[in-house]
C-alpha cells in the first residue's frame, strides 16, 4: 500500500495578517472558533492511508509544537512537528520535514494551513492514482489576474498565466522524489520543482475541483473575516470536523441575537463571548473570552482578546495603538506625524511615513460614537469590490477605533484647475453609475451598516435646515418659504418615487482625490440608500466649483449613458432637478450654520454661489417656479446685507 504523509506548511509570519498574528502564529487563528492547524490536521487523518502527518513551524515556533502536542494527546493522532530556524519557503520546508520526519513516505499530501475547504481530498488520491501523475494540485475555478493555464491532457502548463482561469489551491499530492527537483537553495520554492520535473518529462497535473463546494484562501484579514460570511451559507458534505465547527458559529450567533446584539454580515464568534445588548457586530472575528462593554457599531475588524470597553467621550486618539506601530515595523522613536488639515465629525487624520515601503500612510483615529465612523472600513472594502476607486484600508482596529488607509495625497477635485478636470469629472461619473447600479443589489445582500436611508423625515430635516439657518438666521425671511411650500411636496414627491440605491450622500468636488490621472471618492462613510440623483446633483451643482449649464447637462447625459450600459435605468431629468434644489437647500442650511451658529467664518463664502446654482436648477425646470421666484430673493437680501463671494 503507498504510504502517504500529510503535511501542513505552517511556519509562516502571516503578515498580511497583522496585527492578529503578531498575538498568534497563523496557524493558531481560530476560523469558526477552532484553530486552522487543528481543522487540517483533522482532515488529513480522515483520510486513507494518511497515517502520520507532519506540520513545520518557524514563526512563534513554540506555540505551534504545544498546539502539535495538544491536539496528538487529544485525538490520539500521530503529528510530528518539524522547526524551523528561519523560514525555508515551501519547498524547503517540505524538503527538510520529509527528509528527518517521514522519511519512508512514498507521497506527500500538502495543506496550507491557511486554506479552508469542503473538497474531498479522497478524489483528489484517487485521481493520482489513476492517472498514474507525479503531481497532482487541486485546482479552483476562480479566475483572478493569473492563473493556472491547463492543457487538453490536464497538464499544468503554466502556474501564473493571464489566460489561466484557475486557482492554485494549496491542496497537493506527489510523488518524494519530485523534491529532487528542488533548486539547490536554502528556501526554494515547491512550484519551481513542479515546473523543472514537468521539463524533465514527469507528468504535472491539475484536477479541476467542484465550484459549489467551500474553498477559502484566509491569508488576509479581509478574505479571514469574508470566509466566515461565505461558509455560514454553506451545506457542508465532506470536513465533519469543519461542519461541526459551522453548527456551533450558527447557535453562538442566534445565542448573541437573542439577547439584542445585531449580527449582520461575517461573524467568527469564539468561546465564551460576551456583547452588550444593543451593540452592533458586522462583518468582525471575536476570538475566545471578547468582551464588548458599549452598545456601538463593530465593523470589519478582528478582535483578539480581553474586554473592549466604552471609548472616552471625544473619541479620537493623538497617537497610533502600539499595534499599528508593529504592524508596519514602525519605531515610535522616529514616528513623525504631519496633521491633515481635514479634521471633523469626531475624525483625526495624520500622514505617517513607512520607510520600509518607501511610501506614506494616512492614519486615523476616530469618535465610534458617531456611528458612520466605525462603518468607514466596511463600506471601503465593499466599494472595493464593485470596482470604484477610494482609499484601500489597509489596517482597522475596531477595537480602538483606529485605521490606516493607503496615501492619495492632498489634490482633489476641488483643487484642480487643469485642462484634465473635464476627465476627472467624467471618470466620477462613471465610478458613481457603477456605486448606483451595481451597488443596488450587492448592499442589500450584504446587510452593510450604513446610515439611516432618505424617507419623507429625512428629506423634511433638510428642509427645515434650510428654513431656520438660511432664510432665518441669515436672511431674516423665514416667511418666504410659504410661497414654495406646495412645489416643495411636489419634489419631495418626485424623489420618494425614486428607487432607493447606495449613494455617497455628500458627492462634492472637495471628496474627490486626484492621483496619477484617476480619481478616487472620500468621506463616504455617510453612505445612505436614497435617490440616485441625490449624488449627481451633489457633484454637478457644487458651490465650490461653476460649472456652465451646458458642461453641467453633458455630464449628466454621460451619467445616464453609464447607467444604461450598466443595465440600469436612469433617473428623469426632472428628477435631477429636483434633487438639486433638494440638495442645495441641505447645503445652505450648512453654511448658514456653521457660519453663524459655529462662528466657522470660511463657510460665508459659499452661500452666494449655492443660491446662484439654487435659481439655475429652479430655472432649469418647468415644474418649480416659484423655487426660481425665492431664489432671486435671497440674492437680492444678500445683496442688500453686502454678503459677497470671496
Amino acid at each position: 500500500m503507498t504510504r502517504i504523509c500529510g503535511f501542513v506548511l505552517a511556519a509562516g509570519e502571516g503578515r498580511r495578517m497583522r496585527p492578529a498574528t503578531l498575538v498568534s502564529p497563523k496557524a493558531l487563528l481560530p476560523f469558526c472558533g477552532v484553530p486552522l492547524l487543528e481543522l487540517a490536521v483533522a482532515e488529513l487523518r480522515a483520510l486513507p492511508g494518511v497515517e502520520q502527518v507532519v506540520v513545520n513551524a518557524c514563526f512563534m515556533h513554540e506555540k505551534v509544537v504545544a498546539a502539535c502536542a495538544e491536539l496528538s494527546r487529544r485525538y490520539d493522532w500521530d503529528i510530528r512537528c518539524s522547526q524551523e530556524e528561519r523560514l525555508l519557503n515551501h519547498g524547503g520546508g517540505l524538503r527538510k520535514g520529509i527528509a528527518e520526519l517521514a522519511p519512508d513516505a512514498d507521497e506527500i499530501l500538502v495543506h496550507n494551513v491557511d486554506i479552508v475547504h469542503d473538497n474531498d481530498l479522497r478524489k483528489l488520491i484517487e485521481r493520482h492514482h489513476e492517472t498514474g501523475a507525479d503531481v497532482t494540485v487541486l485546482l479552483i475555478p476562480n479566475h483572478r489576474q493569473y492563473g493556472v493555464l491547463l492543457d487538453t491532457d490536464d497538464r499544468i502548463l503554466s502556474f501564473r498565466d493571464p489566460h489561466g482561469d484557475l486557482t492554485f489551491s494549496g491542496l497537493y499530492l506527489f510523488k518524494k522524489d519530485i523534491l529532487d527537483f528542488l533548486p539547490d537553495e536554502e528556501a526554494p520554492s515547491i512550484l519551481d520543482a513542479f515546473l523543472r520535473a514537468a521539463q524533465a518529462g514527469r507528468r504535472i497535473c491539475g484536477m479541476v475541483a467542484n465550484p459549489q463546494l467551500f474553498w477559502s484562501d484566509v491569508g488576509t484579514a479581509q478574505e479571514y473575516i469574508r470566509a466566515h460570511g461565505a461558509i455560514a451559507d454553506c451545506a457542508l458534505v465532506s470536513q465533519p470536523h469543519l461542519r461541526e465547527a459551522q453548527v456551533v458559529q450558527s447557535r453562538r450567533r442566534f445565542e448573541l441575537e437573542s439577547q439584542g446584539v445585531k449580527c449582520t454580515g461575517a461573524i467568527g464568534l469564539g468561546a465564551e463571548v460576551s456583547v452588550v445588548p444593543g451593540a452592533q457586530l458586522h462583518n468582525v472575528v471575536l476570538w475566545d473570552h471578547i468582551h464588548i462593554e458599549a452598545p456601538l457599531l463593530y465593523a470589519d475588524g478582528i478582535l483578539t482578546g480581553g474586554t473592549v470597553k466604552a471609548p472616552p467621550a471625544m473619541g479620537a486618539a493623538e497617537h497610533p495603538d502600539p499595534r499599528i506601530l508593529a504592524s508596519f515595523d514602525l519605531d515610535a522613536k522616529d514616528l513623525s506625524m504631519e496633521a491633515l488639515p481635514k479634521q471633523g465629525s469626531g475624525r483625526h487624520y495624520y500622514r505617517i511615513p513607512d520607510p520600509a515601503k518607501k511610501r506614506t500612510l494616512v492614519w486615523s483615529s476616530y469618535n465610534p460614537r458617531r456611528r458612520e465612523n466605525a462603518s468607514f472600513a466596511a463600506i471601503s472594502d465593499f466599494l472595493l469590490r464593485l470596482g470604484i476607486r477610494v482609499p484601500r484600508v489597509l489596517l482597522h482596529l475596531a477595537d480602538a477605533n483606529e485605521l490606516v488607509t493607503e496615501d492619495l495625497g492632498q489634490n482633489d477635485l476641488l483643487l484642480e484647475k487643469s485642462v484634465a478636470r473635464r476627465d476627472y469629472l467624467f471618470q466620477v461619473v462613471e465610478q458613481i453609475a457603477r456605486l448606483h447600479v451595481l451597488g443596488a443589489v450587492a448592499v442589500r445582500l450584504e446587510e452593510l451598516p450604513l446610515q439611516p436611508g432618505f424617507t419623507k423625515g429625512l428629506y423634511d430635516w433638510e428642509r427645515d435646515y434650510f428654513r431656520e439657518n438660511l432664510l432665518g438666521r441669515v436672511l431674516h425671511c423665514p416667511e418666504v418659504w410659504s410661497d414654495v411650500a406646495y412645489e416643495y411636496c411636489r419634489l419631495r414627491t418626485l424623489l420618494l418615487q425614486e428607487p432607493l440605491v447606495p449613494i455617497h450622500r455628500d458627492l462634492q468636488s472637495a471628496n474627490v482625490k486626484v492621483l496619477d490621472g484617476k480619481v478616487f471618492l472620500i468621506d463616504f462613510q455617510g453612505m445612505r440608500l436614497g435617490a440616485a440623483a441625490y449624488d449627481m446633483a451633489s457633484l454637478l451643482y457644487d458651490p465650490y466649483q461653476h460649472y456652465t449649464a451646458d458642461f453641467r447637462l453633458e455630464a449628466w447625459w454621460e451619467y445616464c449613458h453609464q447607467v444604461r450600459m450598466l443595465g440600469g435605468t436612469p433617473p428623469a431629468d426632472a428628477v435631477f432637478h429636483a434633487a438639486a434644489i433638494q440638495r442645495l437647500m441641505q447645503a445652505l442650511g450648512a453654511y448658514g450654520k456653521l457660519w453663524l451658529k459655529d462662528h466657522l467664518e470660511w463657510y460665508r463664502q459659499f452661500i452666494l454661489p449655492a443660491l446662484r446654482h439654487l435659481l439655475a436648477a429652479a430655472q432649469a425646470s418647468p415644474l418649480f417656479p416659484n423655487f426660481r421666484i425665492l431664489a432671486e430673493h435671497a440674492l437680492a437680501k444678500c445683496a442688500e446685507q453686502g454678503l459677497k463671494a470671496e
